[in-house]
C-alpha cells in the first residue's frame, strides 16, 4: 500500500513534469497583461492571438452563431471581435485556453473533462455577478481566475481513478474537499493548482486565490478577488441555509448565472460529447 507521503510526491512530480503546452506558454501571459491593463483595446486583444489559427477560428466561428449572428457571415478575426463585444471577447479567448489547450490536450476523459469545465464556467459566471454588483473587482478579471481557481484538480483527474467520485460524495455529504483531499493523498487541488499556476507563470494574485479559495488566508490586496471566488465557489455547491452571507447576493441571479453558463457551453459544445 502506498503511504500518503509517497502518493503526495508522486502528486506534486505529476505537476512539475506536466508539459507546458505551447499556445498557452505563448499566448496567456499577454492576456493576462491585457486583463491588466484597463487601457487596453480591441487592437491589443487582436495582437495577442491573430497568429494562433485555432483560437481566431473559433472567435469567428462564435461569431457566426445564432446568438451573434446578424445574418452577414463573418470571415475576419477583427469583425468578430468588434460583433461578439471586447469584454465578451476576452472570456471566449480564456476560455478556450482553459479548454482547447489545457483539459483537451491533457486527454482528460469527455465525461471528466464536462464534469470540470460546468462547474469551473458556473463559478466564473457567478463570481462575474458578484463583482459586478458589489464594485470590488473588475468583472472580466474576476471571471478569468474563477475559471481557473480549480485547475488543481486536472492531476487529480488524470491520477486517481476514483477521484470523480470522490468530489461527489464530498458535496453531497456536504465535506470540504480540500479536507477530504489532504486526509487521503497528502495533498489537495489547491496546492497542486498553486504550483501548476506557478509554473505557467499566472499572475501572483492568480495563484494566491487558487492557492486559498477554499479557506486559506491571502495579503490584504488580494483579499477582495479572494472573497469574490470563494462566495461564487461555495454557491455554486452549497445549500441555502450553508451558504455565505454573500451567496445570498446571488440568489437572485441565479437564472441568469444558469443562461450565461448554458451559452458558454454551447459555444464549446462540450455537453453535446459523448462519455468515454
Amino acid at each position: 500500500m502506498i503511504c500518503m507521503e509517497s502518493l503526495r510526491e508522486q502528486l506534486i512530480d505529476r505537476v512539475k513534469t506536466l508539459q507546458v503546452l505551447p499556445t498557452l506558454d505563448s499566448v496567456v501571459e499577454r492576456l493576462f497583461a491585457i486583463l491588466d491593463d484597463k487601457d487596453s483595446s480591441f487592437r491589443d486583444l487582436n495582437d495577442a492571438i491573430k497568429y494562433d489559427q485555432a483560437i481566431s477560428s473559433k472567435v469567428i466561428s462564435i461569431a457566426n452563431s445564432a446568438y451573434y449572428s446578424r445574418g452577414v457571415e463573418i470571415f475576419s478575426l477583427q469583425r468578430a471581435m468588434i460583433t461578439i463585444g471586447y469584454d465578451e471577447v476576452k472570456n471566449i479567448v480564456m476560455c478556450l485556453l482553459f479548454v482547447e489547450n489545457i483539459l483537451k490536450e491533457l486527454k482528460l476523459r469527455s465525461d471528466l473533462l464536462l464534469e470540470l469545465w460546468k462547474h469551473s464556467v458556473y463559478v466564473a459566471c457567478a463570481a462575474r455577478v458578484f463583482a459586478g454588483r458589489i464594485f470590488a473587482e473588475d468583472p472580466q478579471k474576476v471571471f478569468t481566475i474563477a475559471l481557473l481557481h480549480d485547475i488543481g484538480k486536472i492531476i487529480l483527474y488524470m491520477a486517481v481513478k476514483d477521484y470523480s467520485e470522490l468530489v461527489r460524495d464530498a458535496v453531497s455529504k456536504g465535506k470540504p474537499l480540500n479536507k477530504v483531499e489532504m486526509a487521503r493523498f497528502g495533498t489537495d487541488h489547491e496546492e497542486l493548482g498553486y504550483i501548476l499556476s506557478v509554473k505557467w507563470r499566472f499572475p501572483e494574485e492568480f495563484s494566491q486565490v487558487i492557492k486559498c479559495h477554499h479557506d486559506g488566508a491571502v495579503l490584504e490586496r488580494y483579499q477582495p478577488l479572494l472573497k469574490l471566488v470563494r462566495a461564487a465557489d461555495r454557491f455554486s455547491t452549497a445549500s441555502i441555509h450553508d451558504a455565505d452571507p454573500e451567496a445570498f447576493i446571488l440568489l437572485k441571479e441565479r437564472e441568469g448565472i444558469m443562461k450565461e453558463m448554458q451559452k458558454i457551453m454551447n459555444f464549446f459544445q462540450l455537453d453535446r460529447h459523448e462519455t468515454d
